[in-house]
């Protein structure tokens, strides 16, 4: 499997990537862009960022928060963080993996270095969202159900695949990357109990490890070719059941990057349904609050589990919180993270909701689907059931959806006019080298003068993430 997926990479060719593929990339590209900058002025972006900072280190690649220049290895680390903190980008269910936080920052940091061009970065993109798609479809579930967090440790694959296509490693040297990436991927799950920025620092690190892993192997360093399948390797040391010919099938015949979904709500993927449906009641009735005697939502026993905290304490803790999605909705109507600010958390009318909320565990229902039903102090109900949630890979957002999701996400980093810049970048990465490309978002920073409304926005989104 590793040397399988280590030629799959080196081989890759851009011209063979389907079209309807390339859009797709460039959807999550903007996307996952839309995340990182509405995360640079957060306080977990700016901690490391300052961090980073004092340690020095040669310029090359552009850290956004701050909007300065570090090594590719630190830009891919405090970018990654900044894009994860925002909790609206990428995720692909299969892997149970955000896979944008770490292979986007990856592709960033060393095609800027490089000065590759936009062509290679998109099929460097590809390359590393099949990597972690295809790790985690050998160990799911039972990788998460020992407690480890997918984006952590499958996400470094991908970035270390990302970032070898894109230091034109061989197939026999992507291996190498791959052993030396499954001796760095980790991520533990414990930061669910209490809402810690753990979380936000597993994506950070698998994108720092990948390009560590890549540059290491091209100054020589070995690592085994068989990290993957191996009896030591890492499906059988991180899960209790793997499969990896199910996760090789129809290897490039399909793209996972094309199974990806994107999130339109606040939340995290488990809770996407709920807020979707929430909505669809809000838009069909009008509901008081003050009217609701009791909220069920039936929805699959992990998302029982997991995501029941009635009680968050952090933003953090909020975003996981099913009952504190479906609570925010209720009070605000559809909801951006750009809507969110840390009084939140202490509003009465949302507090007021939790209790109310239960959560059903049905073992017959989909892992991201929901069945949510209003009950009413009169007796009327409501009810509406999501299978399959808008913006998941089998209900995409278009290119449109994501541009209106991506203005409000960064109007406290830059001006309406430097919105369309960066966006027309996207959409014509092909005809620019990553220097160019990153120049026009390193410029947007620049030029934006912090305005008094972006100076309200960005102190907004600096209290979301305290």
């Amino acid at each position: 499997m590793t040397r399988e997926l280590a030629a799959f990479v080196a081989n890759l060719k851009y011209d063979d990537i389907p079209h309807g593929t390339i859009d797709m990339s460039k959807r999550l590209l903007l996307d996952g862009i839309g995340c990182m900058l509405a995360g640079i002025d957060g306080g977990p972006a700016r901690s490391v960022a300052e961090m980073i900072r004092g340690l020095g280190g040669e310029r090359q690649a552009t850290i956004l928060p701050g909007n300065t220049q570090g090594t590719a290895r630190d830009a891919a680390f405090v970018n990654g963080i900044s894009l994860y903190s925002v909790g609206l980008n990428d995720v692909h269910s299969p892997s149970g993996a955000h896979p944008g936080a770490c292979v986007i920052p990856t592709v960033l940091a060393v095609g800027e270095w490089r000065r590759l061009p936009g062509k290679e970065l998109l099929t460097a993109m590809i390359a590393g969202y099949e990597v972690n798609g295809r790790v985690g479809r050998a160990i799911i579930p039972t990788h998460r159900e020992r407690g480890f967090h997918p984006t952590g440790t499958c996400g470094t694959f991908g970035a270390a695949s990302a970032a070898s296509r894109l230091l034109e490693l061989d197939a026999e040297m992507t291996a190498n990357a791959f052993g030396i990436a499954g001796s760095q991927a980790a991520g533990l799950y414990e930061c669910h109990h209490d809402g810690t920025s753990t979380m936000i620092f597993h994506a950070g690190r698998a994108a720092q490890n990948g390009v560590e892993a890549a540059l290491l192997v091209r100054s020589g360093m070995t690592g085994p070719a068989t990290v993957l399948e191996g009896s030591k390797g890492f499906l059988r040391a991180t899960s209790n059941a793997y499969d990896p010919e199910a996760a090789m099938k129809d290897l490039g015949e399909r793209y996972e990057i094309d199974g990806t979904s994107f999130r339109p709500y606040f939340g995290c993927s488990s809770t996407i349904a709920a807020s979707g449906a929430t909505a669809t009641i809000l838009r069909r009735t009008t509901v008081n609050p003050d009217d609701i005697a009791q909220i069920v939502v039936r929805c699959h026993p992990i998302v029982a589990n997991d995501n029941a905290d009635n009680d968050p304490h952090t933003l953090l803790a909020a975003r996981l919180s099913l009952p504190f999605n479906v609570a925010l909705v209720l009070t605000h109507g559809d909801v951006l993270a750009a809507d969110l600010q840390a009084q939140e958390l202490t509003n009465p009318g949302i507090r007021a909701l939790l209790p109310r909320i239960k959560l059903v565990s049905d073992p017959s229902m989909l892992r991201r689907a929901c069945h949510l039903e209003l009950r009413f102090k009169d007796g009327r109900r409501e009810t509406e059931a999501i299978d399959v949630p808008r913006g998941s890979a089998r209900n995409p957002l278009t290119w449109g959806d994501v541009v209106a999701k991506f203005k409000p996400l960064v109007r406290g980093s830059i001006a309406g006019e430097d919105q369309i810049r960066v966006i027309d970048a996207v959409a014509n990465i092909e005809a620019m080298d990553g220097a160019a490309f990153m120049r026009v978002m390193a410029t947007a920073l620049e030029s934006k003068s912090r305005t008094p409304e972006i100076r309200r926005v960005a102190a907004a989104a600096a209290a979301l993430q305290q």
